[in-house]
C-alpha cells in the first residue's frame, strides 16, 4: 500500500527495479548506471552501479566532500584505498574514506555498487557524460574542481596496475 497518508509511517519510499536506473555513457570501460540522485534524498547520498569491461589499470583520485563505499556485486576487483591494498568478489565491500585517494582495477570485468555520502559522486559522473566521450582534459579538470576530487601528482599519480 502506498500514499496511503498515514502520517505515522512518514513518505513514502521507492524501489529501483533492475535496469530502471539512468545509464551514462563515458567512453570508457565505466558505465555508471545512476540508482539514486542526491537531489531525490535531500542531498544525504548518492547510488550507483558501475558496468565495467576488463580495467587494467586506473589513476587513483580522491573525492574531498564525500565518502562511499563500494560493494562487489559481480567479477573480481583488487583494490587500494590510501595505502591499504585488497581484493575481492561477490559480496566485498570496500570503504573509501573521505579524502583518500583510491584505484581499482579488475581483471574480469564485472559490477561495483556505490554508494556515496554524503551526495556527490553520481553527480560528478553526470557531469562527465554530459561532455561526452572525448572531453579535453581542461573540461575534466572543471568538473573535478566543482566536485572538489584531486588527483596524485607525478609517479604517485600514474595509473595503478595490480597489488603489489
Amino acid at each position: 500500500m502506498t500514499g496511503n497518508g498515514n502520517s505515522d509511517w512518514g513518505r513514502d519510499g521507492w524501489a529501483i527495479q533492475p535496469g530502471e536506473g539512468t545509464m551514462i555513457e563515458l567512453g570508457g570501460p565505466h558505465r555508471p548506471e545512476i540508482l539514486v540522485r542526491g537531489a531525490d534524498v535531500g542531498g544525504a547520498l548518492g547510488s550507483f552501479i558501475f558496468h565495467h569491461d576488463v580495467i587494467a589499470e586506473n589513476p587513483p583520485h580522491a573525492h574531498l566532500n564525500f565518502m562511499k563505499i563500494a560493494y562487489v556485486l559481480d567479477g573480481e576487483y583488487h583494490f587500494r584505498v590510501g595505502d591499504a591494498e585488497f581484493s575481492g568478489g561477490p559480496g566485498t565491500m570496500v570503504v573509501v574514506p573521505r579524502g583518500a585517494h583510491h584505484t581499482f582495477v579488475t581483471p574480469t570485468g564485472g559490477r561495483l555498487l556505490f554508494v556515496s555520502a554524503p551526495a556527490g559522486n553520481e553527480e560528478l559522473f553526470e557531469e562527465l557524460g554530459r561532455l561526452g566521450p572525448s572531453p579535453t582534459a581542461d573540461e575534466v579538470a572543471a568538473v573535478d574542481e566543482r566536485f572538489a576530487t584531486e588527483r596524485l601528482p607525478g609517479d604517485e599519480g600514474r595509473p595503478w596496475s595490480q597489488l603489489r
